[in-house]
Parts: structure tokens; C-alpha cells; sequence
């Protein structure tokens, strides 16, 4: 959480950890994921306007995890 704060702020120091995949590659960010159980949905929040993002393996296998346990949070399954 406070990276995404640090980002908001625009105080956080850039980072591309496998190296530039792009010249609008804006490098590393965090991201928020949420359930919205009054409209039953997912949000994922971004801490800057985000054309797109890339993700390794790792970073895809987390965004699979966390959306998995949204998913299920959603359902009312607690694991």
C-alpha cells in the first residue's frame, strides 16, 4: 500500500527490473485490487492513468492469485 500511496504522489522512484519494454514504458507500478460486494464486482485500481501493462510470468501468476481470491470473496467463499 505504500508504494501505490508513493505513486499517487508521484514521490516513488522508477523502476525497470526487466528492463524497458518500450519507449512509453512508464516502468513498474502497484496496483489495488478490491471487492465492491454492493455493485458485485472486482476493482482494480491503478495509482496513475495506465495504457498498459506487461508482466512477466511471476507478476501474471500474482495478478491469477489475487483476482482467484477476489473471485472467490465475491462468491462468499473464504479460503
Amino acid at each position: 500500500m505504500q508504494r501505490f500511496m508513493e505513486e499517487v504522489l508521484g514521490i516513488e522512484k522508477r523502476a525497470f527490473p526487466n528492463g524497458r519494454l518500450g519507449a512509453d514504458d512508464d516502468g513498474e507500478f502497484a496496483y489495488a485490487i478490491t471487492v465492491d460486494p454492493s455493485c458485485r464486482a472486482i476493482i482494480i485500481r491503478f495509482p496513475h492513468p495506465t495504457g498498459w501493462i506487461g508482466l512477466d510470468r511471476k507478476a501474471a501468476e500474482e495478478l491469477r492469485d489475487n483476482l482467484t481470491q477476489k473471485l472467490l470473496e465475491l462468491r462468499g467463499i473464504t479460503a
